[in-house]
């Protein structure tokens, strides 16, 4: 496992470093704008858009400032992606899923917000394609959204998922399987499931992955990283849950894998 992850690794590597720029950028879609943190390399191989977990209202400004999320596991490697090679998005939620006190409930897995990530990923098939959605724990249940509800040029061309809400977990918590509507055929892209071996949390649980992957019955590949367990809520970016102390394994494993995509 150690020499297949220095291996992912070296593969992943950019070469000479590449200096980025970080801009705010604001996408239409539907009657909104979902503005964005987009960072990237001058000379990019591709493009990754980051759907974070929690809530998912970063309550981005517009000096680029994100007054919640700043700690998930997505949006502190941001810069990693970029200087990887990646134009890199990471967007708020629509103004219109927002409420005074939080967010509309549910809208992860409607098709508002599938449709917004659609018009997100055409909007980066004007920077470089392929266009890759990376979604990490509750963020997996708006890409299910994306693939149910974004159609054509809309979609993306893979999807890579980490520490990910993949199954009903016997409550009313949102998921993919049910964002996708219950139909894996609608899932049927290149796909990656990165998992943590230690991942404690009941919602996320290593052996949801083998569930996945008998649900969809198609082409699944699977990294399992192990590392330390973290601390705090086992639900949370500090814990193993959210890959405290992995955060270049993970990013050189995704990296590694988008670069063998098949090219267009």
């Amino acid at each position: 496992m150690r020499m297949l992850l220095a291996l992912l690794i070296l593969a992943a590597a950019p070469g000479p470093a590449q200096a980025q720029t970080q801009s705010v950028i604001e996408v239409p879609s539907r009657d909104q704008k979902i503005r964005a943190l987009l960072v990237s390399p001058a000379a990019p191989a591709g493009s990754v858009i980051l759907l974070v977990g929690g809530h998912g209202r970063l309550d981005l400004g517009s000096d680029g400032s994100i007054a919640w999320g700043g700690g998930n596991q997505l949006v502190r490697t941001r810069a990693a992606y970029a200087a990887a090679g990646f134009a890199t998005l990471v967007p708020d939620i629509a103004p219109d899923l927002k409420t005074p006190g939080g967010v509309v409930q549910g809208y992860r897995s409607g098709a508002p917000h599938g449709r917004d990530i659609g018009a997100l990923v055409q909007h980066m098939r004007t920077i470089r394609e392929p266009v890759v959605l990376v979604a990490t724990s509750r963020g997996a249940p708006s890409a299910g959204a994306a693939l149910r509800h974004a159609t054509g040029s809309a979609r993306p061309d893979a999807l890579v998922m980490t520490a990910a809400m993949l199954m009903p977990a016997g409550d009313r918590q949102p998921n993919f399987r049910n964002a996708i509507g219950g139909d894996p055929a609608l899932a049927r892209l290149p796909l990656l499931v990165v998992g943590h071996l230690k991942d404690t949390c009941r919602l996320t649980l290593p052996e949801s992955i083998d569930q996945f992957r008998a649900w969809h019955g198609g082409t699944v590949d699977v990294a399992m990283l192990d590392g330390p367990p973290g601390r705090g809520d086992p639900c949370e970016a500090q814990s193993a849950h959210g890959f405290i102390g992995l955060d270049g394994e993970v990013v050189a494993t995704i990296a590694a894998w988008i670069r063998k995509l098949p090219r267009r």
